[in-house]
This record gives structure tokens, sequence and C-alpha cells, in this order.
């Protein structure tokens, strides 16, 4: 790394954990992500910047923010996002649930796990290749069905679970 950015990072580092909270909207992995750009640049042999003022590095880095929180391909969405994405939604649905109907836990499992049980035997394929491979473009690839198709199935097998859960719930 060269020792401008060095400097630029040393002398500004809490102006970019901002940025990154800000950029993130408060995410946990607001730290996370700074402390990985910062050992990206590191890594790097060689930063080509047209000058090396404080504006531009400032620019330089705060695009990295913004295309490592963003982009699937990026090494730290790989790392940290893409992993903890299904399971960030499974969780908000539980809590949601949950909130609501905290003295019912056990019946709500039970309610659940038999809509689950009573999916068509291809939505369940479908979900769990989703839940397995994490990405809906690599459920596509293994079946060879479009990725749009894919993505339906996948939206629509959960808004069924969801909303058949709430329904058995409140009737039972």
């Amino acid at each position: 790394m060269k020792p401008e950015i060095e400097g630029y990072i040393t002398k500004n580092y809490y102006e970019l954990l901002k940025i990154c909270k800000k950029y993130t909207k408060n995410d946990d992995w607001a730290s996370e992500l700074l402390h990985d750009i910062i050992l990206q640049l590191y890594d790097k042999s060689e930063v080509k910047l047209n000058s090396l003022d404080d504006n531009s590095i400032k620019y330089y880095i705060v695009r990295i923010i913004m295309m490592s929180w963003c982009y699937p391909t990026s090494p730290f969405y790989k790392k940290y996002k893409k992993d903890n994405n299904n399971f960030v939604e499974l969780n908000e649905a539980m809590q949601m649930v949950s909130e609501e109907f905290e003295s019912d836990r056990h019946k709500l499992m039970d309610i659940i796990e038999n809509e689950w049980t009573e999916l068509d035997w291809f939505n369940k394929i479908i979900f769990e290749k989703y839940m397995v491979m994490g990405s809906l473009k690599k459920v596509s690839l293994d079946t060879t069905i479009p990725l749009t198709s894919i993505a339906d199935y996948v939206r629509n097998t959960k808004q069924s679970i969801r909303k058949n859960t709430i329904y058995r719930f409140n009737n039972e």
C-alpha cells in the first residue's frame, strides 16, 4: 500500500467508519466491511490513482465500500453477506411471527412443519436447493430452469408458508 493511502486511512479512520455505517444503514457489518477493505488495500501491490490527494483517496475507498457492500461478486459479499442473507430472512420472519405469538411457539413450529410437509414435491425441492445453495442463480444453473421462474417459485413458497401459517394459527 502506498504511504499516502495508509496515512489517509490512519488520519480519517473514524470518518470512513461513519461513511460505512451510513452506507450500510447502521448494519452490524459496517465495521467489518471497513476492516475488510483496509486489508484488501494492504494486500494490493499497487493502487492506480490519477492523483494522491485526500479527495481522490476518499472517493476510491468509498467506491470500494459501495461495490463491496452491494455486488455479489465482491470478496466481502461472498465471505460474509451471502451466508447470512438466507438466515437473516428466516430469522426476521420468525421474529415477526414470534413477537406476535410469543406464548405459542411450539404450536407455531408445529404449524410451520405441517405447512412444509404439505408443500408439493417440486416447490419443496426448489426451496431446499435455494436454502442449501444460497443463490437463485446457482439453483437455476443446477436445474436448468430459468432464473425468473426459480425466483417466482421461491417467493411463492415463502408467501404461501407465511400466509397459511398465520391463517392456521389464528383459526386453530
